[in-house]
């Protein structure tokens, strides 16, 4: 199950780094918003994905609970955002 998780953080991220090339490239414009929420939410896939595989699927110290909780919430709230982001963006889109 860990290198599931690795798999899907590394897609994610590549993603992520595909999505904010091309929204660099834009005016700033909608569209430009719509693909920044869609790297959010690619971010927060990764940051997810790799705390669940920190905090629940390694060796169990400390410091990688720690970590792999950090990642875990921060990678969540990312995701929330930027889904809620997309959403808003989207039907001003239509």
């Amino acid at each position: 199950m860990g290198r599931i998780l690795i798999i899907i953080a590394i897609a994610a991220f590549m993603f992520y780094v595909i999505t904010r090339v091309r929204a660099f490239r834009l005016q700033d414009s909608l569209e430009k918003r719509i693909l920044e929420s869609r790297a959010r939410l690619a971010l927060g896939a990764t940051m997810t994905a790799l705390g669940v595989n920190l905090a629940f699927f390694s060796f169990y110290t400390a410091i990688q609970l720690i970590v792999g909780a950090v990642f875990l919430i921060f990678g969540l709230a990312n995701a929330i955002y930027g889904f809620r982001a997309h959403k808003h963006y989207a039907a001003q889109l239509d």
